[in-house]
């Protein structure tokens, strides 16, 4: 299975569809909004977000958003974790913590008094070291190493879907199919339309001789949006292989009818044609070829064929 570069940063999703929202923290609070909020009222929260060792974290972003009104606010901790927000109203909440160097929290909370205290601990996040530890494991073929680190970084940061068509890659190298396209679906969920990780899909399956289930992944990769006809190729050698030789044609011609100009299709369909004993289709195909690249890596071959064809 052909490795593919991910992104290793880590990015933390924030709420989904959060508009602006007023400043609140300290002992005090300020409003950027002209007119009373939905989630204003006459409740009172207050906290302290720490660590893992119980030390107050300086700078914390504590999110709230008013479940109702799907709008809110953020506090900011003082040096001491501390935080607090007047006027605020009862029933259900949203809560987001956010500081650097440590893994997002996200709650829902439910105020109900007019004096609530809710206190968050935070983990902090080992991603970028456990992200290189992975790829240093993954390199020296300890695949089962990378991918216990990879897992611990997805535990944390479900939103790294492009982790999971890593961890495919390691179930890959191992021969084990079905759980690479487990994963590769789930990579898929947070990008349907990467032509690199369909075809990466659409390969394993055809290992799998799950042939319904690699042309449904076929299907769905964009004609118009590849840049490189070897993405398609490598998928037609595979059905070749496999002794599919009508699927593989059919994939062929989609390669030529998007790079008309890429020699290397013409000879695989004719190697295609030739298993189904469409010798003359074949022969124009090989001779394509030839006139395309007359010193390719297949060229020997190509006038092998052409001279065994009558």
């Amino acid at each position: 299975m052909r490795r593919i570069q991910f992104f290793t940063a880590v990015t933390l999703a924030f709420l989904a569809s959060a508009p602006a929202f007023a400043q609140r923290g300290g002992g005090g609070s300020r409003s950027t909004q002209n007119k009373v909020a939905a989630w204003r009222g006459d409740a009172i929260v207050n906290g302290k977000v720490t660590d893992d060792t119980g030390k107050g974290i300086d700078q914390a972003k504590v999110t709230w958003i008013f479940v109702q009104a799907n709008d809110g606010f953020f506090a900011t901790t003082k040096k001491s974790g501390d935080y607090n927000a007047n006027d605020i109203k009862a029933g259900q909440w949203r809560v987001q913590v956010e500081a650097p160097n440590f893994v997002t929290l996200k709650q829902d909370i439910t105020v109900e008094n007019k004096k609530n205290t809710f206190n968050f601990a935070m983990k902090r996040d080992f991603a970028p070291e456990l992200l290189t530890k992975a790829e240093a494991l993954f390199k020296s073929g300890d695949n089962a190493g990378a991918r216990t680190e990879y897992l611990k970084v997805l535990a944390d940061h479900p939103e790294l879907t492009a982790i999971n068509r890593a961890i495919a890659f390691t179930y890959g190298r191992e021969h084990n199919n079905l759980e690479a396209i487990k994963y590769l679906d789930i990579a898929l969920q947070g990008n349907p339309n990467d032509p690199q990780l369909l075809q990466l899909a659409t390969a394993t399956s055809i290992d799998l001789s799950d042939y319904p289930r690699a042309m449904g992944y076929l299907g769905k990769i964009d004609d118009a949006a590849l840049t490189d006809p070897e993405i398609l190729n490598g998928v037609a050698i595979s059905l070749l292989n496999k002794q599919k030789p009508a699927e593989g044609v059919t994939v062929l011609n989609r390669v030529i009818g998007r790079f008309p100009d890429a020699p290397d299709a013409y000879f695989y369909r004719a190697y295609g044609l030739l298993q189904q004993q469409k010798t003359a289709e074949a022969k124009t195909d090989l001779e394509k070829y030839l006139q395309l690249a007359p010193n390719g890596a297949q060229a020997a071959k190509a006038k092998e064929l052409l001279a065994n064809i009558k």
